[in-house]
């Protein structure tokens, strides 16, 4: 509001009572914009808050997604490692069977292949079965060999003794003998 304007309002109006009046009016507009810019700032720092939060939400919901993917990839990768824990504790215990089944066999040589590996599989179930606990695993293979037939191969094995020309048994010790009867040289 200008003087001129004020003066057409009011008519008789003193120089000193416009002054007053223009002097409220004009803190009531520095007030006013004050405010104003208050307002804008305010309006300003909320938006920047806003654009903040914003990205923060972006992250956090990239940030779930990378810990839902690792989340899979760790289940993933332990599954691996309990495969191969079990597949490994299998051939321990596979290895472990072979060797007792090897002892429990000695020097006896089955017909073929086919044979050991039923032999072997009859074993493997009878170690397991009730009535077979507290035996050793030599009378284990006895029972499940005695009386079978064509299971082992012929001894057609040439001792590794031979009779020398100084006299046949002057020189021969019972591993000897035992070995050209076709027995173990340990028993």
């Amino acid at each position: 509001m200008t003087r001129d304007e004020l003066r057409g309002i009011v008519e008789g109006i003193s120089d000193e009572q416009l002054k007053k009046i223009l002097d409220i009016n004009s803190s009531d507009i520095g007030k006013a914009k004050s405010e104003a810019k208050d307002a804008i700032t305010g309006l300003e720092e909320a938006k920047r808050k806003i654009g903040e939060l914003e990205a923060e939400t972006e992250s956090l919901k990239n940030s779930q997604y990378e810990a839902e993917n690792m989340k899979d990839k760790i289940e993933e990768l332990q599954k691996v490692i309990d495969e191969r824990r079990l597949r490994d504790e299998n051939e321990g215990k596979r290895t472990e069977l072979e060797k007792r089944f090897s002892q429990a066999v000695g020097d006896a040589e089955f017909l073929n292949d086919y044979t050991r590996q039923g032999i072997f599989d009859l074993f493997e179930k009878a170690l397991e079965m009730e009535e077979n606990q507290g035996l050793s695993d030599g009378e284990v293979f006895e029972s499940i060999t005695a009386g079978s037939e064509n299971l082992f191969a012929e001894n057609t094995r040439v001792p590794s003794v031979v009779a020398s020309t100084s006299g046949f048994g002057s020189n021969l010790s019972n591993g000897d003998v035992r070995e050209i009867m076709g027995l173990s040289r340990n028993e």
